[in-house]
């Protein structure tokens, strides 16, 4: 009796793994000989590098104000890798790209781990080192969609590795080890909005790259993988790195570390805002180098706060706006500019310097100043608080105090410095109209069109 013959046969998977692996080898060599995209040089990227705060310094140099350009991201100066700390440089190539000085931008070794865990059904890693990631910011817009190999398929992340390694090599051919680095370190982006190393060490520690200490640095480069990784996928990444280091303290420190920038990163804001209206005016989308100006931070400070004291001590009377402008008289140069009371203001981007409004008292020097000068008034000289009715073009004018007192006869001294209204109408009517208007314009003073009893100047 004869047996059925046995039939030799392979299982058919063991036929898929080999297609996978001769298509990767065709993709890999492809990649090599395949024309390389241009690149931009090391410096074109610093020269086209924009923070999106930039500084309005004091008369000393002191930052005085950052003004947020860019609502998409935070980033602020660059950041020499000569200046940041080495615990940084450590934990980010030892998180990211432990072979990234024996490589040249693609690391073999990690790619050929990807595609072995792709065929045998693991958990993928990646494989992408710094000069590829590098290489990745500098292709513009979103990465293109295939016809041939889908997002989501098999061989979907070969395909993105593919372009990532056709950039990447020319990256590396041009740059230094060290200039890949730092472009990699100023451009990443870290967490939320937050992109450089610089915005991560201000924003999430309150201090200089060059200060950031090794639980920091972990805390840093673990969040590169991922910027927006849960809290326990960070943890367990930085007890990867930490996995032959018993140091219990360390592990504390790095937990603190990471729990920091997760707070500072979902409450960052801007780090120093004491002349907003200023700021606005005098730079521009095009401005990266922080303006010097003439303000003096003290001085403005204090104007700030007294500003919003004296504001606060009126709240119940409804005042709510103010604005300060201190010069020095012996310069012209202004040394404080304080536009609004910020939050206390129901219009906080109006700025009250140079917004237009009806003069009010701030006219009563020059008028004072303008009769003293013509000699028709002294310091000591005495006018009528009291009453008083003026035909206008639209009815009747009766001036008041802002007290809805009148004080009767008070002297020129008196009157200015108490500011009351009606002793100001008389002395206008003194000069004459069109004189104290003739004079202002002399001054400065522009947008005068009428001799009014209420001027507007701007």
């Amino acid at each position: 009796m004869m047996r059925n013959p046995r039939v030799l046969s392979v299982p058919f998977y063991r036929f898929s793994r080999v297609g996978v692996g001769l298509a990767t080898a065709v993709l890999l060599v492809t990649a090599f000989l395949w024309p390389r995209p241009r690149v931009p040089t090391f410096h074109e990227v610093i020269a086209a590098y924009r923070p999106s705060d930039v500084p309005l310094l004091d008369r000393l140099g002191t930052i005085l104000h950052e003004l947020r350009l860019d609502a998409v991201g935070r980033r602020l100066a660059w950041t020499p890798l000569a200046e940041v700390s080495p615990a940084v440089l450590h934990a980010v190539i030892a998180s990211e790209d432990r072979r990234f000085y024996q490589h040249g931008g693609v690391d073999w070794q990690a790619l050929a781990g990807v595609m072995l865990r792709r065929f045998t059904g693991k958990p993928l890693r990646g494989a992408s080192t710094i000069s590829m990631q590098v290489a990745s910011l500098f292709e513009p817009g979103q990465p293109a969609r295939s016809k041939i190999v889908q997002p989501g398929t098999f061989f979907a992340p070969l395909y993105y590795k593919w372009r990532q390694m056709r950039r990447a090599w020319p990256v590396e051919n041009g740059w230094s080890k060290a200039e890949i680095l730092e472009a990699y370190l100023n451009l990443a982006p870290f967490r939320g909005e937050i992109e450089g190393i610089t915005a991560a060490s201000h924003l999430f520690f309150t201090k200089a790259p060059h200060g950031i200490t090794e639980a920091e640095a972990i805390a840093l480069a673990v969040m590169l993988r991922a910027p927006n990784a849960p809290p326990e996928v960070l943890l367990r990444r930085a007890w990867s790195l930490l996995e032959k280091d018993n140091n219990a303290a360390l592990r504390e420190e790095v937990a603190k570390a990471v729990a920091l920038t997760l707070h500072a990163a979902a409450n960052a804001s801007t780090r120093v805002a004491l002349a907003p209206h200023l700021a606005r005016r005098l730079l521009s989308d095009t401005q990266s180098a922080p303006m010097l100006s003439s303000l003096d931070r003290r001085l403005q400070r204090f104007a700030l706060e007294s500003l919003r004291r004296h504001l606060l001590a009126v709240r119940e009377q409804r005042v709510e706006d103010g604005a300060v402008l201190v010069v020095d008289n012996a310069s012209g140069e202004v040394i404080a500019y304080v536009g609004g009371s910020g939050a206390l203001s129901s219009a906080p981007y109006v700025d009250g310097v140079m917004a237009r409004r009806q003069a009010g008292s701030t006219l009563k020097p020059f008028l004072y100043g303008l009769a003293l000068e013509q000699h028709l008034l002294t310091p000591a000289s005495l006018l009528e608080d009291t009453p008083l009715d003026l035909a206008v073009s639209g009815g009747v004018y009766r001036p008041q105090n802002y007290d809805e007192q009148f004080k009767g006869l008070v002297s020129v001294r008196t009157a200015l410095a108490s500011s009351l209204n009606v002793p100001a109408v008389r002395a206008r009517t003194l000069v004459g109209a069109e004189v104290f208007v003739q004079h202002l314009r002399a001054l400065g003073f522009q947008g005068l069109t009428e001799p009014g009893i209420s001027m507007v100047p701007r």
